[in-house]
């Protein structure tokens, strides 16, 4: 490709909200923290765009993890390369974005992937951009600030939307008010390219659950409580301790790896049984947790939960991922002589509203679970649930199978009343009982006096 003269000076319209203008002016720290709507990334996307073309700059962007570039900032600043209409100016290679006019590079890595030996090399950047900074730990802010601050007029952005008041990034930025840093809390409401179906979705949350709308759109800092689901919702029991119950099975499927993305890692493969007891209260028995494995086995795991329980229907989402492994559930239950009614159950809405069901089951506080170490992660993972792509989910899907199939679960018989104890002898109800048995027939006579 042929260069670009030095001396070309494009007109570009960068589009920002005018809250975060301030990031033009030099700062050591700069921290951009908010719901989600509000223009973050993709405002600092354009101004880094724009700074790389001014004049040469290392531009260093990091998150935590990173296991591929498609994990990476690489494509929004991709994207706005080209719909800033410089893409003569840049040349994008393998792993490194460069600026042919300036000199000035884009380069992109994982945090946790370096020891304190190997982040040195970052030594020398003269801005990083922190995606996702609240996933940050600690260790690595530590190593990653005295490296970028050793050049002189080096800056850190961070991008974030708020988990923990106690993640780092939000605990000295935010909370402790470090005199060094830009802080803004930029939202949707700042953002004037806020379209209508995001706010269509913002609006349904919020119509769902204040708390977990807070938290997604607000940039509220999740409790430890719980958001959708509260943790002093849920009953606590011993295993072995339940009342009679009528059974039930509910699976989320997992696929196997992608093939054309192998550094992802798969989602979970859930089977969870629950009973209804004689009062419609939910009982958790049993679960089964597949990482990432192949249909073949979590298909077996599911059989063993249904030889071990006995469920009177096993609850599954219709879609795509039920489609393509019905044949080998369906050949392994003969196989194995193994079977169950199964009942597919259509997946819609988001996945907050699927959930919503099963957080009415539990506000009523209609829900146990068993002090087991499934039994923790299942609380941990429900409290934490935010309706959000990319979080652990897996078995929140389950539970919410089961609340969504409730209609169709006949709850357990009520336990028969214990019988009436018997006169003491030799009082008037003692010879009143006698009298009215010598007046029964032979059978019932002997079933009395044996």
């Amino acid at each position: 490709m042929n260069a670009v003269s030095a001396n070309l000076a494009p007109q570009v319209q960068l589009q920002m909200p005018a809250k975060l203008l301030p990031l033009l002016q030099p700062w050591r720290f700069k921290i951009l923290h908010g719901g989600r709507g509000g223009a973050k990334s993709h405002t600092v996307a354009q101004i880094l765009i724009m700074l790389s073309m001014q004049r040469k700059l290392r531009i260093l962007c990091v998150r935590e993890v990173q296991k591929s570039l498609a994990q990476s900032s690489m494509q929004v600043l991709k994207d706005y390369i080209e719909r800033l209409g410089v893409s003569a100016y840049f040349d994008v290679v393998k792993a490194e974005i460069r600026c042919r006019t300036t000199g000035s590079t884009f380069s992109f890595a994982g945090l946790k992937d370096h020891t304190a030996d190997s982040i040195k090399s970052f030594e020398g950047a003269d801005i990083v951009w922190v995606e996702e900074a609240h996933s940050v730990t600690t260790h690595s802010w530590t190593i990653l600030i005295p490296t970028i601050l050793r050049t002189d007029g080096s800056e850190i952005w961070a991008t974030y939307n708020p988990d923990q008041e106690t993640d780092y990034v939000h605990n000295r930025f935010v909370v402790n008010n470090d005199p060094d840093a830009l802080v803004i809390c930029i939202n949707w409401r700042d953002n004037p390219w806020f379209n209508a179906a995001m706010n269509d979705e913002r609006l349904k949350l919020k119509a769902v659950n204040d708390d977990l709308y807070d938290h997604v759109w607000e940039g509220k800092c999740r409790s430890l409580a719980g958001l959708l689901f509260k943790r002093k919702w849920f009953n606590r029991y011993d295993l072995s301790k339940h009342p009679s119950l009528n059974t039930f099975l509910a699976s989320d499927y997992a696929g196997g790896q992608d093939p054309d993305h192998p550094e992802r890692k798969p989602d979970n493969t859930e089977h969870g049984c629950a009973g209804l007891d004689c009062n419609g209260d939910m009982w958790f028995t049993d679960w089964y947790t597949g990482e990432g494995e192949d249909p073949d086995v979590w298909i077996q795991g599911w059989l063993t939960l249904i030889r071990r329980n006995k469920p009177l229907m096993a609850f599954e989402e219709s879609g795509v991922i039920l489609r393509t492994t019905n044949g080998s559930i369906v050949k392994a239950m003969q196989k194995a002589k193994t079977y169950v009614q199964r009942v597919s159950i259509p997946s819609a809405g988001s996945k907050a509203s699927r959930a919503l069901g099963f957080a009415m089951l539990a506000s009523a506080g209609q829900v146990w679970i068993p002090n087991t170490e499934w039994g923790d992660r299942l609380i941990n993972q429900l409290c934490a649930f935010t309706g959000q792509d990319g979080r652990a989910d897996d078995m929140v899907d389950v539970c919410g199978l089961l609340a969504r199939g409730i209609d169709q679960m006949p709850e357990a018989a009520a336990p028969p009343p214990p019988p009436p104890e018997p006169p003491k002898p030799f009082t008037d109800a003692w010879f009143s009982a006698r009298d009215k048995a010598d007046t029964l027939s032979e059978a019932d006579k002997q079933r009395y006096y044996r």
